[in-house]
């Protein structure tokens, strides 16, 4: 979106914070320096959650932590913190996976975008700030066996995790006076207001997003105020990860590491690529002690006195783990690893939200985020206010998310079709008790009210071939349960190389059947008032096409929204194929815990950036609880 030109000329103009200022003054770490020091901790990964737990676990000055991230840093880097920016697809920000070719989706390889940065995917995702429902997170206790892992247990840090703005005020139709009163009540029971990470909602809105938000009110769905309740079912206006003040995105690095970068027992490497996991030559439980990495074409060793934490996120955790010996015996004496720990659920229950979208373009004279691409002096215009203001469409996003259960989604006699289908897949398909005890909550869930289904995101723009001087609305739907499941695994024994990333989509013919209903669902929206009477024409798929048609049209288009890639490291026991116990140290070990979205046990309805952070805080607790004496899980 922005010339070489512009990008200066912003980064000369911000107003940066004494942390953030520090942050991009700090020299980067000599590799063979960082490697002769002796720490406590080391974190594989400076995402996230590892970003997070490290800054958390710096805070105790007795211990020394360290942190290894492959990515560099990006402080005040406008591509990145400017809200309307986007940055995924580009190999400087993002890993840029893709997935296997994917038999039921016509072949194609499937773009899986991961942030390769200081700072990880909160650098580059779409900034939605948001929780799932309270019987998701109580589903973790049931699957880990660890009655901490619930919403209970994680709400604290997910508070803790927040910095709430209630400046600007949540403008969405809907909400009666009665609601409001009782926001402002709950509220502070509900939010956090101290953390690190700036939440707010924007401070923009086109016509269209009240359309859209009334059209479904009058459709039955309602206007949900406090998605951050444990009810995260219905339309909101989500909250998204922008510090208003700045005007900027408030991410991992941007807040968590300057935070402590200062710090003398805080030390970050980036640059640089973990190759393997080290582990003492002794009986008894396995023993990380430290980690071979690569950087400027060098090898080092670099060691823990008590632990090792896995942070690399939900492709490269699992990745690392086969690397050093962690895995499946089969799959690892194929390429020639010898197995010290024979798990074979490392890389399995790849979980990920597949969605397809329907465009419609709007009559003349509607605004969208299309004039910024259409209208060159509007969009120098609002240039200038972001420069001045830090306000305007630079400093905007979509906000109109709706979750809706399959209940809400369909009619009661397809619902009993669609139930009868998953029910036919389970018996049939379904294989290891994990599955089968994630299929029983989905089961349940899907008759339910309180847990979402489907998800739509409502974008006010063109992203299918958008002609000049047009303007748009894109309603993009997605399955936040899917049915199917997938792996990744590694190919070889080069860490350089990527895993191979199998999601299966589309492998199961309920999560086909439901993406059909939601496009036709979104056609309906568009065909009711008020948002029926902006709609020229849909664009995207073909108007009136048959269900085969719709079909072969999601099989063609559908991709990924966001980064929501989990499972693939799952907190359940070893019996059941899990591969960390409610502790988070992986199933053998005596100190090696992973700490990232790997964990998350069940696909969540929402997006998770807020979850991950939860994940982080809650861990570092437990280290700072318990690292005296680690305790071997078997």
């Amino acid at each position: 979106m922005f010339s070489l030109s512009l990008r200066r000329y912003l980064a000369l103009g911000y107003l940066v914070s004494l942390a953030q200022a520090s942050c991009d003054n700090q020299a980067p770490l000599d590799p063979g320096r960082f490697s002769r020091i002796e720490y406590d901790y080391i974190i594989i990964g400076g995402g996230t959650a590892g970003i997070a737990l490290s800054a958390r676990l710096a805070e105790d000055p007795s211990l020394v932590i360290g942190v290894i991230e492959a990515g560099t840093s990006h402080a005040e880097d406008p591509l990145v913190d400017i809200p309307s920016s986007s940055v995924v697809g580009n190999a400087t920000y993002d890993w840029n996976f893709v997935s296997t070719s994917q038999r039921h989706a016509q072949g194609r390889r499937v773009s899986l975008p991961r942030g390769k940065m200081l700072g990880g995917s909160s650098g580059i995702n779409g900034l939605a700030w948001g929780r799932a429902s309270k019987p998701e997170y109580d589903s973790w206790s049931v699957l880990s066996g660890d009655g901490t892992w619930s919403w209970k247990g994680l709400l604290p840090y997910m508070q803790k995790a927040e910095n709430f703005s209630a400046v600007p005020t949540n403008p969405y139709p809907g909400i009666s006076g009665g609601q409001k009163a009782r926001v402002s009540h709950d509220i502070p029971q509900e939010d956090g207001y101290n953390g690190p990470i700036h939440a707010s909602y924007n401070s923009v809105y086109f016509q269209v997003v009240s359309a859209v938000v009334e059209t479904l009110n009058g459709l039955g769905v309602k206007t949900n105020a406090e998605p951050q309740s444990g009810d995260a079912t219905g339309v909101f206006n989500t909250l998204v990860s922008v510090d208003r003040e700045e005007g900027v995105r408030s991410y991992a690095a941007s807040t968590y590491y300057c935070s402590r970068i200062a710090n003398r027992n805080y030390r970050v490497l980036t640059d640089a690529m973990v190759t393997k996991i080290l582990f003492a030559k002794s009986e008894g439980p396995l023993t990380a002690i430290g980690v071979e990495f690569s950087a400027n074409g060098q090898l080092f060793n670099v060691f823990a006195k008590k632990e090792v934490v896995l942070a690399a996120g939900a492709v490269q955790t699992p990745q690392l783990l086969e690397l050093s010996g962690i895995g499946n015996r089969t799959l690892l004496q194929s390429h020639g690893i010898t197995t010290l720990v024979d798990l074979p659920g490392v890389g399995e229950n790849l979980q990920e939200h597949l969605f397809s979208g329907v465009q419609f373009k709007l009559k003349q004279g509607i605004q969208t985020f299309d004039l910024l691409r259409s209208d060159p002096a509007f969009a120098a215009e609002q240039r200038q206010i972001y420069q001045s203001t830090r306000g305007g469409l630079l400093a905007a996003t979509d906000n109109a998310f709706t979750f809706l259960s399959l209940k809400g989604l369909v009619s009661e006699d397809r619902l009993h079709e669609l139930l009868a289908l998953f029910d036919l897949e389970d018996h049939t398909k379904s294989t290891g008790p994990l599955l089968r005890k994630q299929n029983a909550l989905n089961r349940r869930w899907f008759t339910e009210d309180n847990v979402a289904t489907v998800e739509l995101i409502q974008l006010s723009r063109g992203i299918f071939n958008p002609t000049p001087n047009s303007s748009y609305v894109t309603i993009q739907g997605g399955i936040v349960h899917p049915s199917s499941r997938g792996s990744v695994h590694i190919t070889t024994q080069d860490a350089f190389v990527a895993p191979e990333i199998d999601p299966a989509f589309l492998s199961r013919d309920f999560d086909t059947e439901v993406l059909l209903d939601i496009i036709k669902y979104i056609q309906l929206v568009a065909q009711t008032e008020p948002l029926a009477s902006m709609v020229e024409e849909q664009t995207d798929p073909v108007p009136d096409s048959a269900d085969d048609e719709i079909i072969r049209y999601i099989r063609a288009g559908s991709g990924v929204c966001d980064e929501m890639v989990h499972g693939t490291a799952a907190m359940a026991s070893r019996e059941d194929g899990g591969v960390v116990d409610g502790s988070l140290r992986v199933h053998g070990t005596a100190n090696l815990r992973v700490v990232d979205a790997s964990i998350i046990p069940i696909q969540m309805a929402c997006h998770t950036q807020q979850t991950v952070y939860a994940i982080a805080e809650k861990a570092a607790d437990m280290i700072k609880n318990q690292h005296i004496k680690p305790k071997y899980s078997g």
